[in-house]
């Protein structure tokens, strides 16, 4: 637990002010007050808990996720709550009868109030004097809890709702969303989900990270995974970009000099066998902001798609059926619709012919009579959820089955036609390199190897040119 707080003061030092935490056995709790944007202070949690678990995992030879339940939050804007939550959080171990008495306790912040060895660099003793009026009054509350209680029934307020965010339903407090930060700690999450069940699914190889700065405003966490046993190359990578709208972008948007807000998850996985697909998928969300920070547009964007090497039909029915089980949830409409954007976007023009068998796509996501941010929100993560089941049966069918090195010279020339696809027409690729974007996780998304084959034709009635027949025109696959 000791080394947990150095982490603490490492990683969250300059971005909030501590204003109490308890570390227990198997969970903690903090109490802070932002100083960084939310964006920036969600980046440096995840670096904590990601720097604590492979310290962990280093010392106990172990490998694979700490946390059980995903890290959660809630926002405090009633002082009288922050106070009991103060409380609620020092009172941990009394609670779970780990001790009698708050002060024989060594790993909360109560015993730091009242120590003239108060580490300020962790704690932000001033908001407790704020707050409580003095330490002695801080003391006596602290004893007085079911006084507390009482004031927030009181007034309508329920610390249930702060007691329960290990994952239980909880009575939250009105205020408008975030989806800024709401969308970012969603993908922090979903991108754990992803690259650990695709580490399982390969068995040889793991995912390299790489945490990186813009230095124009956010950053980035960049997982690659290579040389695998299924995957030859890979990434999932996740990104919260911030500042000012570059002037070639400002005329693609159609506005004046403006800030902008960008987060997503973007990965592309490129296996080895040919038998397997390689694909592609994106959630993201978008904000721009007039010059007093207010918001004058945001918009949720994304989709999934497949590209096979060799065409076996009953993968892409089953990749369409699951996406259309996702998109049914919300509007019986937005399968075909989002197909049909998906068959558009991914086509490569200049050979005339499409990327591959499709999925969905969907962009400029806003509010509307019908549909709220937050019901955007809900369908973005709905299809978010839905990829591992999208892909991986497909990935553990084909994995194992032979091929020869004609059909591995085929998959190649095929990676030719993804390569220019990305670089010629891609919307995130053309973003990425006119934000100044790290180069590195731009082009994450190419295949390692690649062959240019001059005027190269299938053979007539192979599976090669079977593959060509069903690209040249898109296929209602449900």
């Amino acid at each position: 637990m000791s080394y947990f707080l150095i982490l603490i003061e490492k990683h969250l030092a300059e971005k909030v002010d501590i204003i109490a935490y308890c570390l227990m056995n198997n969970h903690f709790h903090l109490i802070v007050k932002l100083i960084e944007d939310g964006t920036v202070v969600s980046q440096a949690f995840s670096n904590l808990f990601n720097a604590y678990a492979k310290a962990f995992n280093k010392q106990q030879n172990r490998t694979g996720s700490l946390f059980e339940k995903h890290f959660k939050r809630k926002k405090i804007l009633d002082e009288t709550y922050l106070k009991n939550s103060i409380i609620y959080v020092h009172s941990n171990p009394v609670n779970h009868k780990v001790v009698k008495s708050l002060k024989d306790y060594s790993f909360s912040s109560y015993n730091y109030y009242f120590s003239n060895e108060n580490n300020k660099s962790i704690l932000s003793r001033s908001e407790i004097l704020r707050l409580f009026d003095s330490i002695d009054n801080f003391d006596m509350v602290h004893k007085q809890k079911s006084d507390l209680d009482l004031d927030l029934q009181g007034r309508g307020l329920d610390l249930q709702g702060f007691e329960n965010l290990a994952g239980n339903q909880t009575k939250e407090q009105n205020d408008n969303p975030n989806f800024k930060d709401k969308f970012y700690q969603y993908i922090q999450t979903l991108q754990d989900t992803i690259t650990s069940n695709l580490e399982t699914v390969d068995g040889k190889a793991t995912f390299r990270e790489d945490i990186w700065e813009r230095p124009e405003g956010g950053g980035g966490r960049t997982r690659v995974i290579e040389n695998g046993h299924v995957f030859e190359k890979g990434g999932v990578n996740i990104s919260g970009v911030h500042g000012k709208l570059p002037k070639s972008m400002q005329a693609y948007f159609n506005v004046g000099d403006v800030d902008f807000f960008a987060c997503g998850l973007s990965l592309v996985l490129h296996p080895k066998n040919p038998m397997v697909p390689t694909v592609h998928a994106n959630w993201r969300y978008f904000e721009m902001y007039n010059a007093d920070g207010k918001i004058v547009d945001s918009w949720f964007g994304g989709g999934q798609d497949l590209t096979p090497y060799y065409l076996f039909e009953e993968d892409a029915i089953h990749f369409h059926k699951t996406c259309k089980t996702a998109c049914d949830k919300h509007n019986p409409d937005f399968y075909k619709t989002y197909k049909t954007k998906c068959d558009e976007y991914f086509w490569n023009a200049h050979r005339n012919e499409a990327r591959g068998v499709g999925g969905l796509f969907f962009d400029y996501c806003k509010a509307t009579k019908t549909m709220t941010m937050e019901n955007w929100y809900n369908f973005v993560t709905e299809i978010g959820n839905s990829f591992l089941e999208c892909y991986i049966p497909i990935v553990e069918k084909r994995k194992d089955l032979p091929y020869s090195k004609e059909q591995r010279d085929w998959q190649e020339i095929r990676r030719g036609r993804y390569v220019e696809f990305n670089l010629v027409h891609d919307k995130g690729t053309l973003f990425g390199l006119k934000t100044n974007g790290r180069i590195e996780s731009i082009l994450m998304s190419l295949p390692p190897h690649v062959q240019w084959v001059y005027d190269h034709q299938p053979e007539a009635g192979s599976e090669e040119e079977k593959l060509l027949d069903v690209l040249k025109k898109p296929v209602d696959w449900v």
